[in-house]
């Protein structure tokens, strides 16, 4: 078998082979092509970035546009927000459909959708448990007390909010 490659590898290369007479007749354009290769291999259009890049320089989405993206698979959704996050080429998306809130998440080239738990593995913190929670946190100075039964100290530290439905 060791034979046969070198036997191979002589005909292929050997001086009297075509493979070795265009790698000398075209040497000049390889040497030329090849160096022309790496440059437009390792420009940012081909995926090659520099470390520390900020991809949303170059990539943006508006929320217009994540409603236009978005509007077959919930026709009714309003955006919220919209920011990058830590995991480069995608957008975080903070949305609200029918009252409910929701975080997907949205690729630059603006054609896939990805509806689930971003963990991070590292610190095996739940990105979009943590989100969630931001976007559906209810501000409670907001919640009007004015007709509230107050039970205790009216000036303590630390209150306790109840809701019943007395019906």
């Amino acid at each position: 078998m060791q034979n046969e490659n070198k036997l191979m590898f002589a005909l292929y290369f050997s001086e009297n082979s075509m493979l070795y007479f265009l790698m000398r007749k075209f040497r000049f354009i390889i040497l030329l092509i090849l160096p022309l290769l790496g440059f437009f291999l390792s420009h940012p259009a081909f995926g090659a970035m520099p470390a520390g890049h900020d991809c949303t320089q170059c990539h943006r989405i508006t929320n217009d546009e994540a409603s236009t993206l978005l509007k077959d698979l919930a026709p009714d959704i309003k955006i919220l927000e919209i920011r990058p996050i830590p995991l480069k080429g995608l957008w975080e998306i903070a949305a609200d459909g029918k009252g409910k809130k929701a975080v997907i998440y949205i690729d630059f080239s603006k054609k896939y959708l990805i509806s689930g738990s971003l963990i991070d593995i590292k610190t095996k913190a739940n990105l979009t448990q943590e989100r969630f929670n931001e976007i559906n946190k209810t501000d409670v100075s907001q919640i009007p007390l004015d007709d509230a039964l107050l039970m205790g100290d009216k000036d303590a530290k630390t209150r306790v909010i109840v809701f019943t439905d007395p019906d």
